[in-house]
């Protein structure tokens, strides 16, 4: 298994280095990395609905970086492979493959993960920062994922202006990368096969006065989908490293064209006239040191909060009530405290923990309706000789009740915000090297 690995990631090597090499960098700038992981993850529906895993996978990541050349241009470079060591007889779902000719004989993994040029021109007063290629980007309202073996990306442009205390930023995404498939990108689609040209985005992150901040973006997926998201947040100094940071946001999400089915997708969204899901958020954070202890509330109304930009979107929401799986359906109003600590005074100084639990008890067009997640997550990095090397463990337990009722003409939707039942335990052993 370790050599068919080694030769995956050895296929995608000789072009990588092969640009890499006309760069041409200083020595003090440039940088590299290699990183293994191995993955353990036994996940299961507890007699409700959801999916059944038991995968254990291993892969590797290979990362240059060019540095600033002549101080303008950069170059980064990415390489990935991973496969698997073993499958469950039992499994029903695989998540960091994709499945063969069943979930026990999922296709290996090879592939350039980032393959970016970027340039920056300015000064200490305002700066240009543009870039064009493949990476894992994120912003608010779109994120590549990187939570499984293999980050997934995307394809397109991006550029961004700072002047002050203001940062205004575009970008424009044309193809994506799975996380979990090799090749260089597809094109953007929806879920009934017909072609989305680009995602487009613009954004500004504003630092006001008196500790305020001030961010907004808009995004709109071609002829199918468009999302807006305004936050104002402050951050308040109560004491020596005591810290409480309060946030209200107000986000929505509608359908922007023909594209959209209305139709709906089955086993995943019903049929429906139109979209228009929106949300408000406030939140409060304490924190100590290494310590914290937080508190928010999510309200959805006007329709499910869980729409993707396009087919083969893993889906992402910058809010707190996007949890394991999302508390969003229409009428959903969540509650959930947070907390997490460090143990360096006990003198563990690589040891954590977080965990949260969040609650919610309606949502419209379902009668006894009740959603609960408790999710705690156990991490230790070691330093000295073994600096690099880390271990975590993520516990998840997530349930959902609730018996569609003829509300509105609602239906059951089984999106990210549907009714799902999950125990997931997730082991994770990563080392990463710098060269």
């Amino acid at each position: 298994m370790t050599t068919r690995l080694t030769s995956r990631l050895a296929l995608c090597l000789v072009p990588t280095l092969a640009l890499s090499a006309q760069a041409s960098p200083s020595p003090d700038e440039a940088s590299a990395s290699l990183q293994y992981r191995n993955y353990y993850w036994d996940e299961n529906p507890r007699d409700g609905v959801g999916p059944t895993r038991d995968e254990w996978v291993h892969g590797l990541l290979l990362e240059l970086d060019s540095g600033e050349i002549h101080d303008t241009f950069g170059v980064e470079l990415g390489l990935g492979a991973a496969d698997a060591l073993s499958v469950g007889s039992g499994a029903d779902n695989i998540t960091n493959l994709r499945p063969g000719d069943s979930v026990q004989d999922p296709h290996g993994i090879a592939k350039v993960t980032r393959a970016y040029l970027r340039a920056e021109f300015g000064n200490d007063h305002h700066r240009l920062r543009l870039g064009a290629g493949k990476q894992t980007r994120r912003h608010r309202l779109y994120a590549d994922n990187t939570n499984r073996i293999l980050p997934a990306a995307s394809l397109g442009y991006d550029l961004t202006y700072e002047v002050g205390d203001l940062e205004l930023y575009l970008s424009r995404i044309e193809r994506f990368s799975r996380r979990d498939d090799s090749g260089w990108g597809d094109r953007l689609s929806t879920f009934d096969g017909r072609e989305i040209d680009a995602v487009n985005l613009a954004g500004v992150d504003y630092a006001l006065p008196a500790d305020l901040r001030l961010e907004a973006e808009y995004l709109e997926s071609d002829d199918y989908l468009r999302q807006g998201l305004v936050r104002l947040s402050h951050q308040a100094r109560l004491g020596e490293d005591l810290t409480l940071h309060s946030q209200v946001a107000h986000g929505r999400q509608d359908d922007a064209g023909e594209h959209f089915e209305t139709q709906g997708i089955p086993g995943l969204y019903p049929a429906a006239d139109g979209h228009d899901a929106r949300y408000n958020e406030f939140g409060l954070r304490l924190t100590h040191r290494d310590k914290y202890l937080g508190l928010a509330h999510t309200r959805v109304w006007g329709g499910n909060y869980d729409r993707l930009l396009f087919a083969d979107d893993h889906g992402h929401w910058d809010s707190a009530a996007n949890n394991f799986y999302r508390f969003g359906l229409e009428g959903e109003a969540m509650w959930k405290v947070s907390t997490g600590l460090g143990f360096a005074d006990l003198g563990l100084p690589g040891l954590r923990w977080d965990g949260h639990y969040a609650v919610s008890d309606e949502a419209t067009g379902f009668s006894d309706f009740s959603r609960r997640e408790w999710q705690s997550v156990l991490q230790y990095r070691f330093a000295g000789a073994l600096d690099g090397l880390s271990l975590a463990w993520l516990y998840v337990n997530h349930d959902t009740d609730g018996e569609p009722a003829a509300v509105d003409g609602k239906a059951p939707t089984f999106g990210p915000a549907g009714l799902i039942t999950h125990e997931a335990n997730r082991l994770y052993l990563t080392y990463r090297y710098a060269f």
